[in-house]
């Protein structure tokens, strides 16, 4: 029990405050931690990046990659290093997909392969610089995060990945830029930037059961992240706008949308406190599409909920 508060009084001390540990000169997603230099900054373009995503897992993501080369100010730990990015992740709303001290490789649980994941997977055959330590790192790290920021446009996944060579510590810093990979990513960024740049922000993740106005249970996560942001913002107050697809009675349509804004407004007054007059409902049934209801595609992306600033 000592030995374990040890090691937690040890990690605690580690992190100290994001404005302090990383340098705000510039507008990078993540900066760089206070004090590195930077060896190499690398547009990559659009290439596929590998991360894991547990202790024997990882996925492949497509995108816009830049790659930071950076070694780290003397006294740094590699642990710190990247302790300190799992803060910054979740300092702008973002998840944590993973956090090792053991990424350098793993064992398939299936095939029982050993799979090189830094060397071969992480690297991916990008590193074309000649430094010896830009090109050791895969060899030597172990300490790595890998996380998620979203945004209105972007999903945007960060991997950094530490390694002490010889005597000094460098890390690397992989951005992602991705387009959305699907509709269900409400997140109080998602939130932000939608009212801040639109007036408005679609929500796909308030499920309902077909021609119903019940909200499923599976809509705890998006609720919950609506009830924060409107918290955050007591003092505006917001339309809940129910829309549906083309398909059935259009004034069947009508009622549904409206009685699901109602449902939506209803579960966050009554499980998360939200002020009953900081919100207002109305439906609109087809009348607001934002694709052709002549696909299935079109039709999903039709059937939403809506929070509007008014």
């Amino acid at each position: 029990m000592m030995k374990n508060l040890t090691y937690l009084i040890i990690a605690s001390m580690m992190i100290i405050s994001v404005q302090s540990v990383f340098a705000q000169e510039n507008n990078d997603i993540i900066s760089l931690y206070d004090g590195s230099k930077l060896v190499y900054d690398d547009d990559i373009g659009f290439e596929t990046h590998y991360y894991l995503t547990g202790p024997n897992s990882h996925e492949a993501i497509d995108g816009k990659i830049r790659r930071q080369f950076c070694k780290a100010p003397e006294g740094v730990s590699t642990y710190e290093i990247i302790k300190n990015y799992e803060k910054a992740i979740q300092s702008k709303n973002g998840t944590i997909i993973h956090l090792s001290r053991s990424a350098k490789t793993y064992k398939d649980e299936e095939t029982g392969e050993t799979i090189w994941f830094m060397r071969k997977l992480f690297a991916n055959g990008r590193l074309n610089h000649g430094a010896y330590s830009y090109l050791q790192l895969p060899n030597y790290a172990q300490d790595y995060v890998a996380g998620k920021i979203s945004t209105a446009e972007n999903d945007i996944y960060i991997s950094v990945a530490a390694a002490q060579i010889e005597k000094n510590v460098y890390y690397t810093i992989v951005t992602l830029l991705a387009e959305p990979m699907d509709m269900n990513n409400v997140t109080l960024n998602v939130l932000s930037d939608g009212i801040a740049k639109s007036g408005r922000v679609a929500i796909y993740d308030i499920y309902f059961d077909t021609g119903k106005s019940e909200v499923k249970d599976e809509s705890t996560y998006a609720l919950k992240t609506i009830a924060d942001y409107l918290k955050n913002n007591s003092g505006q107050k917001f339309l809940i706008v129910g829309h549906t697809d083309n398909t059935g009675d259009f004034d069947a349509n009508i009622k549904l949308s409206s009685d699901r804004a109602d449902a939506v407004k209803q579960k966050l007054i009554a499980d998360y406190n939200i002020p009953a007059e900081q919100l207002k409902t109305y439906g609109v049934g087809s009348t607001s599409p934002q694709m052709s209801n002549s696909t299935e595609d079109g039709k999903a992306r039709n059937r939403r909920v809506e929070l509007v600033e008014f």
